[in-house]
């Protein structure tokens, strides 16, 4: 889309990990918005979230970016070689 502008706010809870809401801006979020809002619903921790497949290419791959950011921030996250991109040296 050539669109690379926004942001993304998430919430979660410490200890659990759940996540308890979001806030973000940018072009065509309404789809991020929904299946955070049904995260939030079921009470889904932000490592059952990253089990969730995530397709290519497409705008939430930045949202799992954001949640691997606030998994690392709340200590729920091992570093996976996978995730070698963001993680060099795994």
């Amino acid at each position: 889309m050539a669109e690379n502008e926004g942001l993304v706010r998430l919430y979660a809870e410490r200890g659990s990990g759940r996540l308890v809401g979001a806030e973000m801006f940018g072009p065509r979020v309404e789809h991020m918005a929904h299946l955070l809002a049904w995260s939030c619903q079921q009470g889904l921790s932000v490592p059952t979230i990253l089990e969730m497949p995530f397709y290519h290419p497409v705008l939430e791959e930045g949202l799992r970016t954001a949640l691997r950011e606030l998994a690392r921030k709340l200590d729920l996250a091992p570093q996976r070689c996978e995730d070698e991109a963001d993680n060099p040296g795994c």
